[in-house]
């Protein structure tokens, strides 16, 4: 057997564990790699509370429209952001290609052109930007690993974004980054981590106020993203003023907003909705946008695929890399919704201005809108507020000065690039639209007969929930949009890499779609899905959505959103959940309930919880949650020590829910996240959350209390590793890493320092492991030294065979006994000595 075949786990049929070359049960536990892999790294980092031109440049005076970003164009950026600023764009941009006889553009010589200026231009708009370093230096790389790995991790979901591949523009690909991340994942491979690699996104951009797509993929659906802000087509963080608080969690709202919901809409069904928006003779949005993005994930999969030994042989693939997801947290956009004119049931997630669609598709044209409700999260979930006037063009003008007096007073801010400004991107990026194009610097939707800008009124009410005449079926958007999409995905991979295995991510809250009846009805030739079936693991994400949201466990009250979106509670009031026995269980009992739905709809496979976590500001005063900081603490001396070690009552008993439940259906999972730079102010730098594993200012103070420990003669007795861990005692957990058999229960006392674990095996689990080598192969059980030392210091009692305990590895092997009959076995480990 080579060592790719040894080395490499396998989804087996009719099986919820992964299984190795022995057969071995294998239960993968991880974390997501890294929160800050979301924002570039060079030349500054640009974190969601970074403002001004390293976030996105300013506009001169000169141009044909004002911006309202926090910064004017007539200003100079801070010292610290000085490196990202580059001159201000001309009209002229760069030069096109001619056509050839036939009317279409020479993708050769195009490819080409766009290789030859991968460096912007003097007079270019793009900011010089680099995800290389994301997620770690390459030489702070193995103390990072170690650390995962001391923390019995053995899973990590690698964080990667479509902009840092292709941030330039259409078809140029970033190699310096593709080459890091290579050397990056040899680096995980020496700790011998598994990877899975996680295609992010986050409300499709950073530039509306997420993670994931470039900013091109804006310029070249028309939109203006100087103007979100302004327009509320989106709640950017890196878009406020110095003076502006930092709403927590309000970027979920932006999933409704018009530049998300316009953006997934073209990318999912733009064919379909947005006909006479093509490129390059009658390419469509959609695929233009599929394509590019495919295009991205293609030269990651080539730069890994290439990465082989002198015979040829793949370092990365399988051994490493085990697969790929289908796409973080997709949206559906508008599609589907029946009304514009009403806040759909479905946006649940409301925070701060929650405009109808109608209501955005008018602040997009620049209108004063009123009537605008406002929402805020109390401890039952969204309450409303009231409601407001938003007027876009005063918005500008009370955010930047300096730019609204350098533009037209008669000039209305819209979230549409006008005529000039379309022609002066799509010159820079090579964007080449048709004719038929929508004209610059008016709505899409509207030009698509969606609504009419001189009426202010609605035209079709269901443009997005059906398709148009003669058939006015009822547009499906998870079976007939977003599962063609993963299939394209999972396609582009294994044309490179076979054997990869999918790692299929529902939407958030969206149940998965029926693929076993929709098999059985075919009958037994293969179903076009057999791809998605096929070597799949489901992997959706699970929150506490509203500790999550709110920031605060109060232990008899919580919400089963699940329950709600499956239709079981008909409204939020009766979700409710009252009781300390049953908010405790609520996480386990609801991911038992995603478990069971996978094994109804798509077989019985593994389901790896692709994300889940827990703010670590959870409980604090809001005065000391991430964002809401407005003095260092670190200048009045020493950090309260609830910012940097132990969390408070409220996490503590929040998190050992998730993680309790997790365990008790013997989940696989990652936890979001392990971020290298979070810190008590910002968190984990992104939108105010603060769910790091890690922090380098607890480390940092961890060694500090060392030192005065030690010179008063006493110790931490820590390992140096635990060093800027955050609720090591709760995360920090035993489980089996690969069992002969299966594991069937497991319960982890971490108050006792007890750990029990149930497994199963039958004959030819036993026969095979008995002839896989003279020694035999035993059950791996990961056993760490933060709770339970090492033998000499705990019990250890078994039903049945020997064990040996490496204290070292933090393994215990257990090899059961020589009788064959005995399927069941238990083994129980305890701490004796305190």
């Amino acid at each position: 057997m080579d060592d790719k075949a040894s080395n490499r786990l396998r989804v087996q049929p009719e099986d919820t564990f992964l299984r190795d070359a022995t057969n071995r049960a294998w239960l993968l536990r991880g974390v997501n790699l890294s929160g800050s892999s979301k924002f570039p790294r060079y030349p500054v980092p640009v974190p969601s509370h970074v403002r001004g031109d390293a976030f996105l440049k300013a506009r001169s005076s000169s141009s044909s429209s004002s911006s309202d970003s926090c910064i004017s164009s007539s200003s100079s950026p801070p010292p610290h952001l000085a490196l990202a600023a580059t001159t201000p764009p001309s009209q002229k941009g760069r030069l096109e290609k001619e056509e050839n006889e036939n009317g279409k553009v020479n993708a050769n010589e195009l490819n080409e052109e766009r290789k030859q200026q991968q460096q912007p231009q003097q007079n270019s708009t793009k900011s010089i930007i680099s995800f290389k370093g994301r997620p770690f230096e390459l030489d702070e790389a193995d103390e990072h690993l170690a650390r995962l790995r001391h923390w019995g991790f053995r899973m990590i979901r690698w964080v990667v974004t479509w902009e840092a591949i292709e941030h330039q523009g259409p078809g140029i690909y970033d190699e310096r980054f593709l080459d890091y991340t290579v050397q990056a994942l040899l680096k995980a491979k020496e700790y011998g981590f598994k990877v899975m690699i996680d295609f992010h996104q986050d409300v499709w951009s950073r530039f509306s106020g997420g993670s994931g797509a470039p900013l091109w993929t804006f310029y070249a659906a028309g939109l203006d993203p100087h103007h979100f802000t302004a327009t509320g087509a989106a709640a950017v963080h890196n878009m406020l003023s110095e003076s502006d608080r930092l709403p927590r969690m309000v970027w979920l709202t932006n999933y409704y907003k018009l530049a998300c919901a316009t953006m997934f809409t073209l990318f999912y069904a733009g064919s379909l909705l947005a006909p006479q928006c093509t490129f390059d003779n009658g390419v469509n949005i959609q695929e233009y946008l599929q394509s590019h993005f495919l295009g991205a994930i293609r030269a990651l999969v080539n730069k890994i695929h290439a990465c082989q030994d002198e015979a040829g042989q793949p370092l990365l693939e399988d051994d490493v890399v085990l697969g790929y997801d289908s796409w973080n947290e997709p949206s559906c956009g508008w599609i589907g919704l029946e009304r514009l004119d009403v806040l759909p049931e479905q946006h649940d997630m409301r925070q701060g201005d929650m405009p109808t669609p109608l209501q955005s598709l008018m602040l997009g044209e620049g209108m004063v809108v009123q009537n605008i409700a406002t929402y805020r999260l109390e401890l039952v979930g969204p309450v409303k507020s009231g409601s407001r006037t938003i007027n876009p063009s005063a918005q500008v003008s009370a955010r930047n000065p300096a730019a609204a007096t350098a533009s037209s007073s008669s000039l209305t801010v819209k979230a549409w690039l006008s005529p000039e400004l379309r022609s002066e991107y799509d010159l820079e990026y090579g964007i080449r639209r048709d004719p038929g194009f929508p004209k610059a610097g008016t709505c899409l939707w509207a030009q698509h007969g969606v609504w009419s800008v001189q009426d202010r009124k609605i035209l079709q009410q269901d443009y997005f929930a059906r398709r148009p005449s003669p058939s006015r079926e009822q547009i499906q958007w998870v079976p007939d949009h977003w599962l063609p999409f993963a299939k394209r995905v999972i396609e582009v991979v294994r044309l490179i890499h076979p054997t990869a295995i999918l790692f299929l991510e529902p939407p958030v809250y969206v149940p998965p779609p029926d693929l076993v009846s929709k098999t059985q009805s075919k009958g037994s030739g293969e179903s076009s899905d057999s791809i998605l079936t096929t070597n799949m693991v489901y992997t959706p994400h699970h929150y506490d959505d509203l500790v999550l949201l709110t920031k605060r466990y109060l232990g008899w009250v919580n919400i089963d959103l699940l329950g709600l979106s499956r239709g079981r509670h008909k409204s939020l009031l009766g979700s409710v959940v009252l009781g300390k026995k049953a908010t405790e269980t609520l996480f386990g009992n609801q991911i038992g309930e995603i478990q069971k739905e996978c094994y109804e709809r798509l077989g019985k496979r593994p389901v790896l919880i692709g994300e889940t976590g827990l703010h670590f500001d959870v409980g604090l005063d809001k005065s000391l949650q991430s964002g809401n900081i407005t003095n260092d603490p670190f200048k009045k001396g020493r950090a309260p020590r609830s910012l940097l070690f132990a969390p408070s009552k409220q996490f503590q008993r929040a998190f050992d829910n998730i993680l309790d439940g997790l365990d008790r259906t013997l989940s696989h999972y990652t936890l979001w996240n392990y971020t290298i730079e979070n810190d008590p102010l910002y968190g984990d730098g992104w939108n105010g959350e603060n769910l790091s594993l890690f922090s380098l200012d607890a480390q940092v103070a961890s060694r500090t209390i060392e030192t005065e420990a030690k010179a008063e003669g006493k110790g931490m007795g820590s390992h140096k590793l635990d060093y800027g861990g955050r609720a090591i005692e709760q995360f920090c957990r035993p489980y089996p890493v690969a069992t002969v058999g299966q594991p069937t229960k497991m319960v982890f006392d971490r108050h006792n320092r007890s750990f029990k674990l149930w497994t199963r095996s039958t004959d030819e689990d036993q026969s095979s492991i008995h002839t896989a080598s003279s020694g035999g192969v035993a059950t791996e059980i990961y056993l760490p030294l933060f709770h339970f030392h090492g033998p000499e210091d705990c019990t250890v009692e078994t039903s049945d065979g020997s064990w040996r305990w490496s204290a070292e590895q933090q393994i215990l092997f257990w090899i059961y006994g020589e009788d064959q009959t005995v399927e069941d076995h238990w083994i129980e480990i305890r701490r004796t000595r305190r």
